[in-house]
């Protein structure tokens, strides 16, 4: 597992200025264009610029949505029907346990979409990342770890002291709500305190995530990024989803 001052020192070896990009942005703009790579050098950088990848097919779209959703996981509160059904609940929560698992469950159709934008070059290029202990899933199983279904998850990069969210999927009810609820107490636990959950949709702003201008996010994500923390990545924690309580 790298630490933070050697991410920032692959982040430095970048062949691409994301930063440079996202200043010529106007307020209406989000995309900086298309092209370069995703070789961990050229994500780490991006993420600490702001900007993500997003894009179904060839070539890469860069991204830096304004505003931007966020969720600081200190203001997170569960609501009351997820807090008894985790009181009830036999499942078990996970970190870095299966990585590949989660990652190509978040990869797989939605009954919403026949396809998602999570293909093969993205999943290499973020199971890099979870082996230099920087990329983190977050796992529910029904049972105890790895001798029982995988019902939920989700994943992301952990940078310093803020946690950029990319996906999460569900098998059960409620499980990726749980996972969340779990990756909430664990940023608390670990010292992250923002979490970048991108672009706004229902799901996440029912969960408490609120809205932040691009030119204050970047300037809260280039402190955060930069401050050392315990942090999430390499860290297997286990954990019974009643605990959550």
């Amino acid at each position: 597992m790298i630490n933070i001052h050697q991410i920032h020192a692959l982040a430095d070896d970048c062949h691409y200025d994301f930063r440079q990009g996202v200043q010529t942005l106007s307020d209406d703009q989000e995309c900086l264009g298309v092209g370069a790579d995703l070789s961990v050098a050229t994500l780490l950088h991006a993420y600490r610029s702001g900007v993500f990848p997003w894009f179904h097919d060839e070539p890469i779209a860069w991204w830096s949505p304004n505003p931007r959703c966020v969720l600081t996981p200190s203001d997170f509160i569960p609501k009351k029907s997820l807090i008894r059904k985790a009181r009830q609940s036999t499942w078990t929560l996970t970190t870095n346990h299966a990585f590949a698992d989660v990652i190509q469950a978040c990869s797989e159709p939605r009954a919403y979409a026949d396809e998602t934008w999570i293909g093969h070059e993205m999943i290499q290029a973020y199971t890099a990342l979870h082996e230099l202990g920087v990329a983190v899933s977050v796992e529910i199983w029904q049972g105890e770890p790895q001798a029982s279904a995988l019902i939920g998850g989700l994943y992301g990069l952990n940078i310093g002291a803020m946690f950029c969210g990319e996906s999460m999927f569900h098998r059960a009810t409620d499980s990726s709500k749980v996972a969340f609820w779990g990756l909430m107490q664990l940023c608390q636990r670990q010292g992250v305190a923002l979490v970048d959950c991108q672009l706004e949709n229902s799901h996440l702003m029912s969960l408490g995530a609120s809205l932040m201008g691009r030119d204050e996010f970047l300037g809260r994500a280039d402190t955060l990024m930069r401050t050392d923390v315990a942090g999430l990545g390499g860290r297997r924690f286990v954990m019974a989803v009643r605990e959550l309580c």
